[in-house]
């Protein structure tokens, strides 16, 4: 299968640098499959968008994302997954964004808070563990969740933009391309080793 849509790939060598967000393992086989299938097939049927292991939520533009999956070029906004502890009155986030880790938000929200920016928290901390990601904000009585994370969304990292570079060597050359052309390039090697 096509790992190069499956497994992010970030780097930046002499002159030119390349950032490939990952896709479903899934919908790349099935994408692939209907491009051999039919070479005019529509890849935005199966290949619904990017598809982060780590997580965060994808804020969807079908048309940044037609413009990516076409040019290979473009970008489109990743934001953090919360939920609202009512009984301990605290936001626990368990996703972020790709681009970021915790102790940069954690260092933003601090920083934000000690500038009086942010007035509604009372504490924040890393509770990560073995069970997964956890960022746990304690607030102040009567403060609105909902509220808060979206002046969070636009303060802080827990909401970024990821950009794609789709640059990648064919026959020993960089080339900046669409899904489809990558997705082409790859069945017309496999057909090849089959044919050797």
């Amino acid at each position: 299968f096509p790992t190069v849509l499956v497994n992010a790939n970030m780097g930046i060598a002499a002159g030119m640098a390349s950032s490939i967000c990952p896709f479903n393992l899934e919908e790349v086989c099935k994408t692939t499959i209907a491009l051999i299938k039919d070479d005019e097939a529509n890849i935005m049927d199966t290949l619904l968008a990017p598809d982060f292991p780590i997580g965060g939520q994808l804020l969807y533009d079908r048309e940044a994302m037609e413009k990516i999956y076409e040019t290979g070029r473009g970008g489109f906004k990743v934001r953090g997954v919360y939920n609202y502890d009512k009984s301990a009155n605290c936001i626990e986030i368990t996703e972020i964004p790709p681009t970021t880790t915790t102790e940069a938000i954690i260092e933003k929200v601090v920083e934000l808070v000690k500038a009086k920016k942010i007035t509604e928290i009372n504490d924040i901390r890393d509770e990560t563990d073995l069970k997964g990601l956890k960022i746990a904000i304690d607030l102040k009585r009567g403060t609105d969740p909902d509220k808060l994370m979206n002046r969070l969304f636009k303060l802080t990292p827990l909401q970024d933009t990821f950009s794609c570079n789709f640059n990648i060597l064919i026959a020993a050359s960089p080339k900046v391309m669409g899904v489809r052309e990558i997705l082409t390039e790859w069945i017309a090697f496999r057909f090849e080793c089959i044919r050797r």
